[in-house]
Formats: structure tokens, sequence, C-alpha cells
């Protein structure tokens, strides 16, 4: 038993966490919007947040990338 299977992760775990990784890298501006939809009426997302998602988005598909790695060597 490795220790991936330990802590429970799934295919459908690291899949998620690639697209969600994805949307923040190519999207963030639409993040913001399902984010703010009901408390901002034409708002706009700050440089900072879009700085901050497109870094979130290359540590989430790195995590997946390497997660990826790990089930495979296993």
């Amino acid at each position: 038993m490795g220790v991936v299977s330990k802590i429970g992760i799934t295919i459908w775990n690291i899949f998620i966490l690639f697209l969600l990784g994805t949307m923040m890298l190519v999207k963030p501006e639409l993040l913001w919007k399902i984010e703010h939809i009901f408390t901002v009426k034409n708002g706009e997302p700050t440089e900072l947040y879009m700085t901050l998602m497109r870094i979130g988005g290359v540590f989430f598909v790195s995590v997946a990338v390497i997660m990826t790695v790990v089930l495979l060597l296993q």
C-alpha cells in the first residue's frame, strides 16, 4: 500500500486540480466573475488578483502533474 493510496488521492482529484489550475491560468477573469456574481455589479478584477490567480494556477497544475507521476510510479 503506497503513500498515495493511504491518503486517498484518486484520478478524479488530480483531474479536478488540473482543471482548476488550467482555468486559473487561462481565464482568471471568468473565475472572478463566478466568485463575485452576487456581490459586485459591473466590477473588474485587479491586476494583483489576476497575478495571484495565475501563480495559484501554476501551483495547482504543478501539483497535479507531480501527483500523477507519483501515482504512476507506484
